[in-house]
């Protein structure tokens, strides 16, 4: 059976549903839902009491209601909030409102329904000038850039595809400093998105300490960057990432232990041909961390992020005895893969690899 058939049956479960009998031997994920008790939920449902606000958000994206956005973001930031997954509350905000333009396809076909989608961003900012919504548009002028410019190595984009993508940064960068206010946060963090573009470590930096003071425990933020002075990128070599993940652990560890220490590390399982061997991570440091925040924010894609990292750390034991004991809902978008597809299925093996290590045990007791 395939895996639609898995979660049709996941599907079931939870909605209350009698599946109906098998037909056919349970295939090994199947055998892993049932022994488990594994369900799964989508990233964006896993907090029920959020998700009043989340369909609001929603609904105004459907409506063109930027002004709607904008104010709850905004409420959200005056409040401080930290969701139930350790992300602050506005963070949430802004990617339920712009999950539809987010999640366009990104293949070289999508790149006018990403143009199309524009529209309401540009009209934003006709009817209401601001830092913010200057910050709005030129990060989805950003966007539609690198679907523009495509995925393949340099040697292999177009000049058309070249042509296209540097026209489109420069858009960006003409949008947000036609309304700059540094003091905006908003303004400041696609100010700090658009260094990445300047191939210069040192500007990238200052450019996030920048961003960074105005929220200490915007991890979303802490992450992304993680991810951009890997030395594949920007860093200079694997200290760039060490030494960032323990200072944030320090600076944050009054609120979420040493958890940023783990995030940040994470962040590598997103970087593919990239092993443990090529970091300094501490492995035991990111096992405390994800403890730490378990404690603090009990998320079920925080006990994913937890597993995808024992995966990536080949720490196959600590992975078991998270499955034994406390790996119960699964949340797909955590998981690497570049379509829904592919991220189910490294979910699914990962855990499969676990199961077989508590039957290894279990036949040696």
């Amino acid at each position: 059976m395939g895996f639609k058939t898995i979660l049709a049956g996941l599907a079931s479960r939870i909605f209350g549903r009698a599946p109906a009998a098998p037909s056919e031997p349970l295939s090994d994920e199947e055998r892993l839902v049932r022994d488990y008790d594994l369900s799964l939920v989508e990233l964006h449902d896993e907090i029920p009491a959020l998700i009043p606000q989340r369909d609001a958000m929603r609904a105004a994206w459907r409506n063109g209601d930027f002004e709607a956005y904008q104010q709850a973001f905004e409420a959200a930031r005056a409040g401080g909030v930290i969701a139930e997954n350790g992300k602050p509350l506005y963070s949430l905000v802004r990617d339920w409102f712009l999950e539809p333009f987010t999640e366009l396809p990104d293949e070289e076909e999508a790149v006018q329904a990403h143009e199309d989608g524009l529209a309401p961003f540009r009209a934003f900012i006709e009817r209401s000038p601001s830092a913010f919504s200057a910050a709005t548009y030129a990060d989805a002028l950003r966007v539609t850039a690198f679907v523009r410019r495509g995925t393949g190595w340099g040697r292999d984009v177009r000049a058309d595809q070249w042509k296209g993508y540097e026209a489109l940064l420069k858009e960006a960068d003409v949008v947000l400093d036609s309304h700059a206010d540094p003091s905006d946060f908003s303004w400041r963090m696609s100010d700090y998105r658009r260094s990445a573009n300047e191939g210069n470590f040192e500007t990238f930096k200052a450019r996030f300490e920048r961003a960074w003071l105005l929220d200490r425990y915007n991890i979303d933020l802490c992450r992304a960057h993680a991810r951009m002075i890997m030395p594949r990128w920007l860093g200079r070599d694997e200290r760039d990432l060490e030494d960032f993940a323990r200072r944030a652990a320090k600076l944050t560890e009054d609120r979420f232990g040493m958890g940023f220490y783990a995030l940040i590390q994470q962040a590598n399982t997103d970087v593919g041909n990239h092993e443990l061997a090529d970091t300094l991570c501490d492995p035991d440091l990111v096992k405390r961390g994800f403890e730490d925040l378990l404690a603090r924010f009990p998320a079920p894609s925080v006990m994913n992020l937890y597993a995808d990292a024992l995966e990536w750390m080949g720490d196959t034991q600590a992975l078991a005895d998270l499955l034994e004991t406390r790996f119960r809902v699964m949340v797909p978008q955590i998981w690497y893969g570049e379509t829904r597809s592919d991220r189910i299925s490294y979910l699914f093996a990962t855990l499969l690899e676990a199961a077989e290590v508590l039957e290894q045990r279990r036949a040696t007791r």
